[in-house]
């Protein structure tokens, strides 16, 4: 829900903007937003995930897309803006199915 959310937001922030530069401050703008929620949705999965009873798989990826997002959350200026959000958006999709996974797993 919240990934549609951000999406959401995100298209509306985008839809404002009438150049490229202004589109990639307005995406290097709402980018720690984005990152603090990807920090909060792997750790609401290390806490789902301590049942033991998550996929290695699963674990793996959500590791992946955390680490990734985390680069480019601590240093922006590696990836263009639009990568960033890419990057950011795609990262967020895959913890928020890993953290899925692992709630449904722990009922």
């Amino acid at each position: 829900m919240k990934s549609i959310a951000v999406l959401c937001a995100a298209a509306v922030v985008l839809s404002a903007c009438t150049t490229t530069g202004s589109i990639d401050t307005a995406i290097q703008k709402n980018l720690p937003a984005t990152c603090n929620l990807i920090q909060t949705g792997h750790a609401a999965f290390i806490a789902a995930s301590a049942s033991g009873n998550i996929k290695a798989s699963t674990i793996a990826k959500e590791d992946a897309a955390y680490r990734g997002a985390m680069v480019v959350c601590a240093d922006p200026t590696r990836v263009t803006a639009a990568n960033a959000l890419v990057l950011a958006a795609t990262a967020y999709a895959t913890i928020s199915l890993a953290l899925k996974e692992a709630k449904n797993v722990s009922r």
